[in-house]
């Protein structure tokens, strides 16, 4: 049943708690387990009383029956609290705060994942933690923006690559609604490997979000066709089935059929799309998904590749053997109901594997979003396909080019539209026909001025346009907060993400832009971290100067522990660029242990 917070059902609350008695006596204990609902109210109480060893350990198994839970979801992520409370002659003498979501997950063979019951297209990226001017010490409510930005992409689901993610991701994808491939670091049956997939599961596997394990990726499978690896991950399997019963799976780039196919209980493909329909033909009863796929590289604001530079072009034309197209990646998982879904490589670019370049490049070109944040023309056309948006329109490149110059524009257009027309100056250079999960594209002379892109449905009425103009040269710096625009928490850990753009006199974001910018921060905050997105930049993470990648900086502050106004203040070196500041409050969180 669908009530106004999501989907209703009857669900039974199992609370397994293992309670140690350090004293030198036999102890008894009452323990006792309440559930709150997501409006804080309480729906359940259960006691068990234990009588527990010197130095011993009991577990209690309790059960709270709810008769119309609020269930989990995408779009309606209710989440619960389990309070448990150990008591002696009733003095409390420890407890214990669990943040639970209910809800069901179902893989079928022929149609996918289904969460509650509902058929849901896994739309995933993959990810490291990664982040301009911060590397992987990613400040907790940074994972704000990172999951946040893919889920207004229209992206659903995050795979952790190639290790087990931090805790506050996994608390803030059961808050935000964001479905995890939580996935163990290497196939290995040494002790310390069997420890850390122990560890995993009993620390993250009451997280709603979570919805399959990962046992390896690729190399770190060790041969993942081998009998070999066919026993080591029956050993790894049956260490998760002592704590959960989630699906195993693995990200295989080889040996589908063979050695970790016989274990884990969906099959993944890295790339590999040409086993998709061939595999599912002759494994009957295996959900299949692909863990991995795409791997375009791109860079944002490039509309000409440049080896030289080691620069990749932003068209979605570029991608190793190994890989396809952002489009060749997703028609074939989109027409195949079987396919649950898949995981693009990757969400973000990250420091290292330069691909297809190598010095100066410092970071990948994979990601649908640059280090820094900013997002490249890809990142349109899942805004547009995975968010459904279907009249939705991205129009690209820029329009700052030399006169008479070819340039190739592109277009992505949603499901609904039937043609797309452009201008160039008012002037249409013709009309297409909308490609499904596509593109469309004119060769055009540039000239000075406007492209417009209009949008039009089957009975010919424009439903959408876009236009691009020539801009000013450089002229002002203008900020905009893209994480902390409600203030921040004054506890030495909470983060502003700030975006600098460099702007003509009328306010457009100067495509070409490149010149150097320097912050300074003023009052009860920090400057951590700054970046750009360019790939070949060896410019200082540390620093309070940045030159411009096509026209933005971000830059990354940190509130300290005492509230008050933060001041940031943007200035061009040469000077010939209007400044800009933004003044961002911080104020003491009312749980002092509160970081997001």
């Amino acid at each position: 049943m669908k009530g106004a917070f999501g989907y209703l059902a009857s669900a039974s609350i199992k609370v397994e708690t293992t309670v140690k008695n350090d004293y030198l006596a036999e102890v008894t204990a009452n323990v006792t387990s309440e559930i709150f609902n997501p409006d804080g109210i309480s729906e359940g109480t259960v006691s068990t009383i234990l009588s527990i060893a010197s130095n011993g350990t009991q577990v209690s198994t309790q059960t709270i029956n709810l008769k119309q839970a609020n269930l989990w979801s995408i779009d309606y992520p209710n989440l619960y609290t389990v309070v448990i409370t150990i008591q002696q002659n009733g003095e409390i003498k420890d407890t214990v705060s669990t943040i639970i979501g209910i809800r069901k997950i179902h893989w079928d063979v022929n149609n996918g994942f289904l969460l509650n019951d509902q058929p849901v297209k896994i739309k995933g990226m993959a990810n490291h933690q990664d982040f301009a001017g911060v590397g992987v010490a990613v400040p907790d409510s940074l994972q704000v923006f990172r999951i946040s930005k893919l889920k207004q992409m229209g992206a659903n689901a995050w795979r952790t690559a190639h290790n087990p993610p931090n805790a506050a991701l996994l608390d803030l994808a059961d808050k935000l609604g964001f479905l995890v491939w939580d996935e163990n670091h290497i196939l290995s049956d040494s002790a310390e490997t069997q420890e850390d997939v122990r560890r995993l599961v009993l620390r993250d596997r009451n997280h709603p979000s979570i919805i399959m394990w990962s046992l390896c990726n690729e190399a770190l499978c060790n041969g993942e066709g081998t009998e070999r690896a066919r026993e080591v991950g029956t050993l790894l399997k049956s260490i998760i089935r002592q704590y959960d019963d989630r699906p195993v799976t693995a990200a295989m780039n080889a040996g589908w059929g063979s050695g970790l196919s016989y274990v884990i209980d969906i099959q993944g493909f890295n790339y590999a799309i040409y086993q998709y329909d061939t595999y599912h033909k002759s494994h009957t009863t295996q959900p299949l998904i692909g863990s991995e796929t795409a791997s375009t590289v791109s860079d944002r604001g490039i509309y000409q590749t440049n080896a030289t530079a080691a620069y990749v072009s932003a068209y979605d034309v570029n991608y190793p053997s190994w890989g396809a197209t952002v489009e060749g990646a997703w028609q074939p998982i989109a027409n195949r109901s079987f396919m649950s879904g898949c995981f693009v490589w990757t969400g973000f670019d990250y420091k290292g594997e330069p691909t297809p370049y190598g010095w100066p490049n410092i970071n990948s070109h994979f990601g649908t979003i640059d280090i820094a944040g900013f997002e490249k023309d890809n990142y349109w056309y899942y805004w547009i396909n995975w968010g459904e948006r279907n009249n939705g329109l991205h129009l690209y490149p820029h329009w700052n080019w030399n006169v008479g110059q070819d340039v190739d524009v592109w277009a992505f257009a949603g499901q609904q539209g039937e043609k797309v027309e452009l201008f160039v100056n008012g002037k249409s250079v013709g009309k297409q026909n909308v490609t499904p999960l596509g593109h469309v594209s004119w060769m055009v002379q540039y000239e000075p001025g406007f492209i417009e892109c209009r949008l039009y449905d089957a009975s010919g009425k424009q439903v959408n346009s876009q236009t691009i103009t020539t801009t000013g040269s450089p002229s002002a710096i203008s900020l905009r907060l893209d994480l902390g625009q409600n203030g921040l928490l004054a506890n030495g850990q909470d983060v502003a993400l700030i975006a600098a753009s460099v702007v003509d006199d009328k306010g457009n974001v100067v495509p070409t832009a490149n010149n150097e910018i320097q912050f300074q921060v003023v009052g009860e905050g920090k400057l951590i971290g700054i970046g750009s997105g360019d790939p070949s930049s060896h410019e200082s993470d540390k620093s309070n100067k940045r030159r411009a990648f096509n026209g933005l900086v971000r830059a990354i502050v940190q509130a300290t522990q005492q509230q008050g106004e933060i001041v940031v203040m943007v200035t061009s070196l040469d000077g010939k660029l209007k400044p800009d500041k933004v003044v961002i409050q911080s104020t003491k969180p009312k749980n002092p242990f509160s970081i997001i």
